[in-house]
């Protein structure tokens, strides 16, 4: 179980947590407003790369949610973060991405390249064409350093339709051209820790919240956080360890329920 009252920091996924698709749980802002009651910090720990900060905090505005950039912490920022802590040699880098994000590369001093990259970036690209899934794979052919976003292998929805992610890219290149790109993102403990430490929090002291048991209960398990499953049901008896979580709730909702009643105990 949660010790709660040790939880400084709320780290929450966005789709099929706070969202489906275009539509927001009805939970979440009441949620949100019992955070911030109580002066504990949230921020969205998410593996999607398809979309800017900008573009985040414009979309959840339109769904009701009061944020800013700073709520936010997605896989291109812990990329980012990534490259300059482990390669701070690099400078030229090839983005199989969304022209959204370039921004947020060449802002932390990065100049994106169609020639001559020191690395390849491979991230969630719903703009991707084959000509340019090519050129990426040409690049990662020769040899050079190739880091994709995360390994999310599709992103939920709630149109007909399958959404393939950034991981099921990628492994269509690893196939391609027989290497191996290093793939950040959830569930590498780095993530929450460089995220955690932005907002002036140890892992500890941090919960994190989503609905997939392989990324967002094991990067809150693999870096020493609590966490906490989003799922309407599970048996855990086949779970390895590390992907159990603390605590399982059908919603935020019930989340809510359970931390307000356990602060009357």
């Amino acid at each position: 179980m949660i010790e709660f009252s040790r939880i400084r920091h709320v780290f929450l996924d966005m789709d099929d947590t706070i969202y489906k698709g275009s539509h927001l749980f009805d939970c979440t802002k009441p949620f949100l407003a019992f955070l911030r009651a109580r002066n504990i910090g949230y921020a969205f720990l998410s593996n999607n790369s398809s979309y800017s900060i900008a573009e985040y905090v414009s979309r959840l505005e339109a769904m009701g949610v009061e944020v800013t950039e700073k709520n936010f912490y997605d896989s291109t920022l812990y990329c980012i973060d990534y490259l300059h802590r482990n390669h701070p040699e690099f400078e030229r880098l090839f983005l199989m991405g969304m022209d959204s994000i370039v921004p947020e590369f060449e802002a932390a001093g990065f100049k994106i390249v169609q020639s001559d990259p020191q690395a390849v970036i491979v991230a969630f690209d719903r703009s991707l064409t084959y000509e340019k899934l090519c050129r990426t794979a040409w690049f990662v052919k020769q040899g050079l350093p190739a880091f994709a976003t995360h390994p999310d292998v599709f992103c939920p929805t709630n149109e007909p339709t399958v959404l393939v992610d950034c991981g099921a890219m990628t492994a269509c290149i690893e196939k391609a051209t027989g290497k191996t790109l290093k793939v950040l993102g959830k569930p590498d403990p780095g993530m929450l820790r460089l995220g955690a430490a932005r907002f002036g929090a140890t892992p500890e002291q941090v919960l994190m919240i989503g609905d997939r048991l392989a990324t967002d209960v094991a990067v809150g398990r693999n870096a020493g956080a609590w966490s906490c499953h989003i799922s309407p049901g599970c048996d855990y008896s086949a779970t390895p360890e590390n992907l159990r979580p603390h605590l399982t709730c059908r919603d935020l909702g019930e989340l809510h329920r359970i931390w307000e009643a356990s602060e009357s105990k």
